[in-house]
C-alpha cells in the first residue's frame, strides 16, 4: 500500500492548526548543512591534510574535507580517499596507500638530513613522493668547478601527460643548503658552475661573440660534458640551444605536480558531502561513479512524464545459492528552486544472474530506467542509487523543466538514442522511454559506431492550428561547426507525441558532431531551437547496456491525478491539488493513499467536514496508516468536537506510540472537556518525551496548583 510519509502530513497540518503551540526549531536547509565548517581541524586531521597527503590530494577533495563537520565524517572521507586510489579494490591490501606511506618514510629518512626541514618538505622529498623511486640516479658531487648536482631518470606514462622518458635535476644553489629543483628556463647551466672555484668567468673575458648562456654552457661542457648535455632540457633527445626556453621542460615541471591527481576521479568527494545525511554510514566510503539521462515526454493525454535512466559505473554482486544477486534501491527527489521537496519516491530493482550473465552485464553496463508524471515547473531532480548487498552508492542530479500549458510554441530537449523498435508492451502497460507504440533504446553515453544509426526524438509543444499547418522542423547536423547535413519536415506530418527519426551514420566519418533542431513558422522564422552533441567512434558498433525497468500498468487517470495532486500539495497550490485529488478519490475510492492526500488538501483549506467525510471509512481499518487518526483528530478539534478528537488522538498513541504534538493536542482537548487530570497526564507525558517546552511546563505547573 502506498503511503504519504507521516511527517509530511503532520508538518503540513500543524502549521494550519489554530491552536497555539510551542514552535519547533526550524530544520536546517540544505544550503546551511553544506556550508563550510568553521571548526578548526583537530591536529591529526590537520597533519593528514597538510603533511601526509598534501601533494596528492586534489583541490576538490581538499575543499570537501574542509567542509566536513565531525570526526566521523572525516574518518569516512579518509577511508574513501584511499579506497578510490586502490588499484585492486577486491583485495585486503591497498597498494596505493602502502606505496604512498613507503614514499613518505623514504623521504623523511633520506632527504631531511642536512636541513632543518622534514624530508617530505624538501624538493627531492616532494618529487620522490609524487613520482616514486627513479630508475637511475646520476650524482655529480665531487666535480671541480660544479655545484653538487643529481639527475634522476624516470620512465613516464603518456596517459598522465608525461613523456615516455624524462629527467628531474636537483642542485645545491651556491653550493650550500639542500638540493633544490632545477629548471632549464629559470636556472640554466650558469647556476651549476661554481664561480668561486674558478669555473665560470664573465662572458667579456671569454669571448665577445658568445652570450652569457652560451659561455656558461661551453664552460660546463669543459667541466662535465655529460651533465652539460642534460641541463638544456629535461627531455632526453630534445634539441635545445643555450639561452632558449625549453617549453617541453616547462610543461613537464607543471605536469609532475598534477600526476597523482590525474589518477583519481574526485566525484566521490562531492557525493560524500551531498549524501552524507541521507545514506547509512556503511555506504559512505563506497561511492561509485555513474551517468544519468533524463527526458521529459508528454503522453497522448497531455500529461508530462519524467523518463530517466541511471547507469552505475561498477556492478557488484553477491553469490547466494548459486546465483549472483544484485539489490538496487533507488530514491528519487524532485525539488523546487527553494530546495523544497515536491515529489519523492523509493523503488527496488532486484536482479538475479548466472555467472555468465553477470560477466555480460559488466561488459555491457546496466541501465536502470523508470518514469513518473510531474506537473509543469522548473525543478532539480536528484537520484540516489544504493546496492544494498555491496553497500555501494551513487547519485546524479539534473535540472528538469516541464513546460506550462500556455505560452509560446517551444521544443523539448533532444533525445539521442541507438535504436527504436515497435514496443512489445501492451496498451495497458507503461514503459520508460516509450513514445506512442515506439520503444526508444537509449543510454547515457551519446557515442555511436560508424556503421550504426542514430535515433532522434524531438517533441514540439504548444503548437497553434495555424503553426501546425504552415510550420516546419529543420534538423541540421554539424561537424566541427561546419554544416554537414540538413533535413526539413512539415509540422503537419509530426505526430502529436513527437518525432522519432532514424538517421543512418554510414556517411558520417568518426569525430564529434552536433545536431540542432529548429522550430520554424510559415515564414521560416525560428521560434525555438534544441541541440545535442554526439560522437562517432572508430568502432563499427558500441556495446549497449542491459536494461532494468519498471514495466508497470499504464498510469491510469487516478494514478496520474494522485501523483500530480501530491506534487501540487507539496508546492502549496492547494486549490489545484484539491481538484486533482478529489477527482482521483472519485475514480479510486478504494485507495487509502489517495484518501489521505485528499484529506490533507481539504484540511489545509480548512474544510474540516470534508476531511471527516474522506477518512471516516478508514477510521477502524486494521491497516490504517498514522495519518488517518491524526487528521481525523485535527479536523474534529478544529470543529470543536473535542470528545471525538480525544478518541482519535488516543487511538493514534495506542497504535503508533508517543508523539509530542499529538499528546499536546490531546491535553488541550481534555482541558476543553473539563478533564483536568487527563490533560495533566497528557502534557506530563509530552514533557517526558521532550522536556524543552516552556509553555507546556507552565500549563502543567498551573494545573498542579489547582
Amino acid at each position: 500500500m502506498k503511503r504519504i510519509p507521516e511527517l509530511v502530513v503532520l508538518l503540513a497540518v500543524l502549521a494550519s492548526l489554530l491552536t497555539a503551540q510551542p514552535k519547533a526549531a526550524p530544520a536546517k536547509t540544505a544550503q546551511a548543512k553544506a556550508a563550510p565548517s568553521k571548526v578548526a581541524l583537530p591536529e591529526r586531521y590537520r597533519r593528514w591534510l597538510d603533511e601526509e597527503v598534501v601533494y596528492i590530494i586534489t583541490k576538490r577533495e581538499r575543499d570537501v574535507f574542509l567542509r566536513l563537520g565531525t570526526d566521523r565524517e572525516r574518518d569516512i572521507f579518509v577511508e574513501a580517499f584511499w579506497k578510490h586510489r586502490d588499484p585492486s579494490p577486491g583485495t585486503p591490501k591497498n597498494e596505493a596507500e602502502e606505496e604512498h606511506r613507503s614514499r613518505l618514510d623514504h623521504a623523511d629518512k633520506f632527504y631531511g638530513r642536512s636541513v632543518p626541514l622534514p624530508g617530505w618538505k624538501t624538493d627531492r622529498g616532494r618529487i620522490y613522493i609524487l613520482l616514486g623511486a627513479p630508475k637511475n640516479v646520476e650524482q655529480y658531487g665531487n666535480v671541480n668547478g660544479v655545484y653538487p648536482t643529481e639527475i634522476w631518470f624516470y620512465l613516464g606514462d603518456p596517459d598522465l601527460g608525461l613523456p615516455t622518458a624524462f629527467n628531474v635535476i636537483f642542485f645545491k644553489k651556491d653550493g650550500v643548503g639542500d638540493y633544490i629543483l632545477y629548471s632549464p628556463t629559470e636556472h640554466g647551466p650558469r647556476s651549476l658552475i661554481a664561480s668561486s672555484m674558478g669555473g665560470f668567468r664573465d662572458v667579456g673575458r671569454v669571448s665577445g661573440s658568445l652570450t652569457n648562456d652560451q659561455a656558461a654552457y661551453k664552460e660546463l661542457m669543459e667541466l662535465e660534458p655529460n651533465l652539460a648535455r642534460q641541463t638544456l632540457s629535461l627531455i632526453p633527445g630534445e634539441a635545445s640551444q643555450p639561452g632558449y626556453e625549453s617549453m617541453a621542460s616547462t610543461r613537464l615541471m607543471a605536469t609532475i605536480a598534477t600526476v597523482p591527481q590525474k589518477k583519481v576521479e574526485a566525484d566521490y568527494a562531492d557525493a560524500i558531502l551531498k549524501y552524507k545525511d541521507f545514506i547509512e554510514v556503511d555506504y559512505t566510503a563506497n561511492y561509485i561513479a555513474s551517468d544519468a539521462l533524463v527526458q521529459v515526454i508528454r503522453d497522448a493525454t497531455g500529461a508530462s512524464f519524467v523518463h530517466y535512466t541511471i547507469e552505475p559505473g561498477r556492478i557488484s554482486a553477491e553469490e547466494i545459492g548459486g546465483k549472483y544477486e544484485i539489490r538496487f534501491q533507488l530514491n528519487g527527489r524532485v525539488s523546487d528552486a527553494a530546495g523544497k521537496t515536491v515529489y519523492q519516491f523509493d523503488k527496488d530493482f532486484p536482479l538475479s544472474l548466472t555467472g555468465g550473465e553477470l560477466e555480460d552485464v559488466r561488459a555491457q553496463s546496466l541501465s536502470i530506467q523508470d518514469a513518473f508524471p510531474v506537473v509543469p515547473g522548473a525543478y532539480t531532480f536528484d537520484l540516489l542509487l544504493k546496492n544494498t548487498l555491496s553497500k555501494e552508492f551513487t547519485g546524479a542530479g539534473t535540472t528538469v523543466v516541464v513546460p506550462e500549458a500556455s505560452g509560446p510554441p517551444g521544443l523539448g530537449a533532444l533525445l539521442l538514442a541507438y535504436g527504436a523498435e515497435r514496443s512489445s508492451a501492451g496498451p495497458l502497460e507503461r514503459v520508460p522511454f516509450k513514445v506512442g507504440d515506439t520503444q526508444i533504446l537509449c543510454q547515457t553515453r551519446k557515442t555511436f559506431g560508424a556503421g550504426e544509426s542514430l535515433v532522434l526524438f524531438c517533441q514540439p509543444y504548444r503548437l497553434t492550428e495555424e503553426l501546425r499547418a504552415s510550420g516546419t522542423l529543420r534538423t541540421t547536423f554539424f561537424r566541427e561547426d561546419e554544416e554537414f547535413l540538413r533535413k526539413t519536415r512539415s509540422l503537419a506530418d509530426v505526430p502529436a507525441e513527437g518525432v522519432v527519426d532514424t538517421q543512418s551514420l554510414k556517411d558520417f566519418t568518426p569525430g564529434y558532431y552536433q545536431v540542432r533542431v529548429a522550430l520554424l513558422d510559415g515564414a521560416g522564422r525560428e521560434l525555438a531551437q534544441a541541440k545535442e552533441n554526439f560522437e562517432i567512434s572508430l568502432a563499427a558498433s558500441i556495446p549497449r547496456p542491459r536494461v532494468m525497468s519498471k514495466v508497470a500498468p499504464a498510469a491510469g487517470r487516478d494514478e496520474v491525478l494522485f501523483t500530480t495532486g501530491v506534487q501540487l500539495l507539496n508546492r502549496g497550490d492547494l486549490e489545484a491539488a484539491r481538484a486533482k485529488l478529489a477527482e482521483a478519490h472519485g475514480l479510486a475510492p478504494q485507495r487509502i493513499d489517495v484518501a489521505v492526500a485528499y484529506a490533507q488538501a481539504l484540511f489545509r483549506l480548512k474544510d474540516y467536514a470534508g476531511v471527516k467525510g474522506a477518512l471516516l471509512p478508514w477510521a477502524s481499518a486494521e491497516d490504517t496508516p498514522a495519518e488517518v487518526p491524526a487528521l481525523l483528530g485535527f479536523a474534529c478539534q478544529a470543529l470543536d468536537e473535542f470528545a471525538p478528537a480525544v478518541t482519535y488522538y488516543t487511538a493514534y498513541l495506542v497504535r503508533f506510540g508517543a508523539n509530542v504534538d499529538i499528546l499536546n493536542f490531546l491535553g488541550t482537548c481534555h482541558l476543553r472537556l473539563g478533564n483536568r487530570e487527563e490533560a495533566l497526564k497528557a502534557w506530563t507525558k509530552s514533557l517526558e518525551v521532550s522536556p524543552d517546552q516552556p509553555k507546556i511546563k507552565d500549563l502543567v505547573e498551573s494545573l498542579k496548583k489547582k
